[in-house]
Order: C-alpha cells, then sequence, then structure tokens
C-alpha cells in the first residue's frame, strides 16, 4: 500500500530565536504530502553561517535524516504490504467505496 508522496517548502522562517541557543537561526518547514492522509509538516533548524544559496538544499538534508531515523523508528512491529492487504481484504466493509 505505497501512495505517492511528496515534500515541498512550506515556509522559511530567517533569523528566529531558537530555544537553547543564544543565536538566531533559520526555521525552515517542509510540507509532507501524501495521497490520502492529511498534510503533515517537519521544521528544521538551519545556522545562519551556511550559504544563503544552499538554505533549502541544507534544510532537506536536515529534514531527510529525521525522517530516516523516523521511518526506522516506526517500522519496528510493522504488518508487511501483502500482510496489511490480507488483513484489510477480511475487515473491509461491503459497501467500500474508494475514492
Amino acid at each position: 500500500m505505497r501512495y505517492s508522496s511528496t515534500i515541498q517548502l512550506a515556509e522559511i522562517e530567517r533569523y528566529v530565536h531558537r530555544n537553547g541557543f543564544s543565536e538566531p537561526y533559520h526555521k525552515v518547514t517542509f510540507d509532507l504530502i501524501s495521497e490520502g492522509i492529511p498534510t503533515s509538516q517537519i521544521s528544521v533548524w538551519v545556522h545562519p553561517a551556511y550559504p544563503d544559496d544552499e538554505l533549502i538544499r541544507v534544510a532537506q538534508t536536515f529534514a531527510w535524516s529525521r525522517l530516516i531515523d523516523f521511518s526506522e523508528v516506526a517500522s519496528k512491529g510493522t504488518f508487511s504490504e501483502n500482510e496489511i492487504q490480507a488483513l484489510w481484504e477480511q475487515v473491509k466493509p461491503a459497501e467500500f467505496i474508494p475514492r
């Protein structure tokens, strides 16, 4: 059950206060868009010493790293795609109409 997904830049907040740090950071927020579920967001902090023309790429790298970590944690104890499909076939309503 894989659906198309994308990551899209949502907002860049420059030179904002970051708790626990004395100097301001850039806060970069991405929308995580996947068919069939509400859009989620991930925000990462980028030190302003990084080149401005690489800000989005640096932020994407940080987001990617965090998402890999989340993926590994979330995958523990999950069903395989075949198992979840078989379970769905057992429980889906007779009147189920996919969009």
